[in-house]
């Protein structure tokens, strides 16, 4: 069998200053004290089939091409590296929008289901809506950690779809690919803090759907801070899988990657506490025509900073240029 025919294409590595080769230094700069770039967002909500609702944030421009961008776990339209996504992005000529999942704009969801790893339902929604009105001719994905599993998930489920036919590719960041595997890393003691922060937010959560549903059981007696409990006790059960371990079985999109037939980019970083060596796919790089990989050597967990002069990430710019490069040619490699 003969392999895929890339086109060579030269990009710039990622090679940060000594600081930010430590990866907890990077991932917690990025996340906490990376400067949050103003932007004019314009708020719509968005009601979906079952009577729920989520924020979209858009950025017009006037565009007739669209980049979506989808956030991680807790987090937002608001968050440092979203913003910085959607500015860089509506510099060049995209209009943009921020997609906030259930539950994450700043107001309780109204039902007992939240979001999880597979969940791409409401973005089909959103998508289909967004075709409707033939306002663009080019939509673009862009996810981050769970967001970008998201993304290369519906890329893999839908691509082929006619229904989906302007979605015309995506890049992902920091995404764990196997969710049983990348559960042992994310409980190591290294990531004690993260988890905390996580499941702290949660459980603030779960305190909101308590009071908006009090004859269901939304709050243990005991709440337990690692990711075991919380799918067992809510993310699986309430989305259709029997427990954690369902969850991270079914939910894992490692092995729906080889499905993904438009122009996909994926960025793990090697030092990502959060991944394990299970999300480095670099066999499919060789072995999928439209399928990009690259392991930068730092990076941290979405993080990959510091800023360039123009108040931009690596990421940001290897982003732009990656999608630039499919909307112009309808193709793209990555050669170093």
């Amino acid at each position: 069998m003969l392999k895929p025919i890339k086109m060579s294409f030269s990009y710039q590595e990622y090679n940060p200053s000594f600081l930010f080769k430590n990866a907890h230094a990077n991932t917690i700069l990025a996340a906490l004290f990376r400067k949050k770039l103003p932007l004019d967002y314009e708020r719509k909500r968005f009601i979906l089939n079952d009577g729920d609702f989520i924020d979209l944030d858009f950025v017009y421009k006037g565009e007739n091409k669209l980049v979506i961008l989808m956030h991680g776990l807790e987090g937002s339209s608001d968050r440092a590296y979203i913003r910085g996504m959607a500015k860089i992005f509506s510099q060049n000529n995209f209009d943009v929008l921020s997609f906030n999942f259930r539950g994450c704009s700043g107001e309780p969801n109204l039902t007992m289901k939240g979001y999880h790893m597979a969940a791409t339902e409401d973005l089909e929604e959103v998508i289909l809506s967004l075709h409707k009105t033939d306002t663009y001719k080019s939509i673009y994905l862009l996810g981050f950690s769970l967001g970008g599993s998201v993304v290369l998930r519906f890329l893999a489920n839908q691509g082929n779809n006619p229904a989906y036919h302007k979605v015309k590719g995506g890049v992902a960041f920091s995404v764990p690919l196997h969710l049983v595997e990348a559960n042992k890393a994310i409980g190591k003691l290294e990531n004690f803090m993260y988890r905390l922060r996580f499941l702290l937010s949660l459980k603030k959560k779960m305190k909101q759907k308590q009071e908006q549903f009090p004859e269901v059981r939304f709050l243990p007696l005991t709440w337990k801070y690692n990711f075991t409990f919380f799918d067992d006790f809510y993310t699986g059960p309430f989305h259709g899988f029997l427990n954690a371990k369902d969850y991270w079985e079914k939910a894992g999109v490692l092995n729906q990657l080889p499905k993904i037939s438009l122009p996909c980019l994926l960025v793990n970083a090697e030092n990502d506490s959060f991944l394990s060596p299970f999300c480095f796919p670099n066999h499919l790089d060789t072995e999928l025509a439209n399928f990009y990989f690259l392991k930068p050597k730092w990076g941290g967990h979405v993080g990959f900073m510091p800023v360039n002069k123009n108040g931009f990430l690596w990421s940001e710019e290897l982003a732009l240029h990656f999608l630039n490069t499919i909307h112009q040619n309808g193709v793209f490699n990555v050669n170093n």
